[in-house]
Formats: C-alpha cells, sequence, structure tokens
C-alpha cells in the first residue's frame, strides 16, 4: 500500500529481485518481491522499500508505523541541527541626525550581536534633504564603525540603496 508520504510498501513495490533486511538489521540477501512479502508476512510486518534507486532495490521488513515515525523523528532532528547551525541576523538601525551618546549605544548593541555569533546589519535609514548629505553621513558611519568595531570586517560594505545606507558586518575570525 502506498503512504501519504510516498513510502513505498507491499505490493506497490515493482522490482521483482530485492535485497531482503531483517527487521532486526540482518540482511536475508537478494530474493523474489513475493518471497519477501511471504517473510514480512510470517512476522506480521509489512517490506517497505527504503532505497529504491539501489541495484537491485533495498527492502526492509519492518512496520509501516514504526518506519514513518522513525522518518519523521530523523527530519526532526535535521531540521533542529539546521536551525542550531544557522547564523542570525540582526539589523541595527539609525537616522544621521543621531546624537553621539545615542551612536555609541547602538554601536555597543551591535557589538553585543557580533560578540553572541550574530551577523548585523548596519541601517541608516534618510529622509527628505538628509539624502542631499548621504554622501557625509556614509563617510561618518564607515568611520565610526570601523573606530568602534574594530575586530570586525564588513561582509556588505556600507552602500547607498535609495533612501537607506546598508551594510553587513561580521566578526574577524
Amino acid at each position: 500500500m502506498k503512504n501519504k508520504s510516498n513510502i513505498i510498501s507491499n505490493n506497490d513495490i515493482d522490482s521483482n529481485k530485492l535485497r531482503v533486511i531483517d527487521s532486526d538489521g540482518e540482511q536475508l540477501g537478494v530474493m523474489s518481491k513475493f518471497q519477501a512479502l511471504d517473510k514480512a508476512e510470517s512476522q506480521e510486518l509489512d517490506l517497505v522499500l527504503i532505497v529504491p534507486d539501489a541495484e537491485p532495490p533495498v527492502a526492509k521488513i519492518i512496520s509501516l508505523n514504526k518506519y514513518n515515525y522513525e522518518l519523521k523523528k530523523r527530519e526532526k532532528l535535521q531540521a533542529k541541527n539546521a536551525r542550531a547551525n544557522a547564523i542570525e541576523i540582526k539589523e541595527v538601525k539609525f537616522r544621521p541626525g543621531i546624537g553621539e551618546h545615542d551612536l555609541q549605544i547602538k554601536m555597543r548593541r551591535a557589538q553585543q550581536f557580533l560578540d553572541k555569533g550574530a551577523k548585523v546589519k548596519i541601517t541608516i535609514q534618510m529622509r527628505g534633504r538628509e539624502m542631499s548629505k548621504a554622501s557625509d553621513v556614509l563617510e561618518y558611519f564607515k568611520s565610526a564603525i570601523e573606530n568602534d568595531l574594530e575586530n570586525y570586517k564588513y561582509e556588505q560594505p556600507l552602500k547607498q540603496n535609495g533612501n537607506r545606507i546598508t551594510g553587513l558586518i561580521n566578526k574577524n575570525e
């Protein structure tokens, strides 16, 4: 029977010759599909195709519910590991008219993010007439970032994109 998660089992297996593995993990060798189905039925288990691309395909005598459970468990573990290894991107936003002390606070916050292993996206948001002074603002913040964050490098240098200046910094390793 074909399961909703595309697991091919029992009579749905197309191949006539199969390499069969017992429920204990023991290899039973290459046999016909009908011999394997008989063995599975005698143990009151299912014949599940686990490696369909092999020559001959590999099938295992196992409970279909147990096999489904193991697959879902393995997928959850892989997803958990992927989340754990993902690099977080934090964003620090400010405007060109920011005060010196406020800028230092933002830089300190960026430093904390970087120390925790995250990448930091710096965004400088401009409005109206502030746009005409974009190059001055860009130079000012480049020097401020380079002075405050010595042990870090630009992954994407600060550049203007419309009414924003953005850049991505990362820890120097």
